[in-house]
């Protein structure tokens, strides 16, 4: 399995593209938690549309994100 964050790290040179993947990726990671955090909430039937979709459209969009700037460091094609 390769370590994408390693190679972007590695490979890309512009700060401003460092932090904003290290943002996606903190994104992705609040996602989760998130995520995590809403499912005995939807368990238990006291969670709404947004408390549903909050977590995986953070993993989402964080993933997203992430991905471009793997791109535009030639890391992934």
């Amino acid at each position: 399995m390769k370590n994408y964050p390693k190679m972007f790290y590695a490979t890309e040179k512009k700060l401003i593209h460092k932090v904003g993947y290290t943002v996606a990726l903190a994104m992705m990671a609040v996602g989760v938690a998130e995520t995590i955090h809403s499912v005995p909430y939807i368990v238990k039937g006291e969670s709404n549309l947004v408390g549903m979709v909050l977590g995986p459209a953070g993993i989402i969009a964080g993933g997203a994100m992430a991905g471009l700037y793997l791109k535009e460091a030639g890391v992934v094609y």
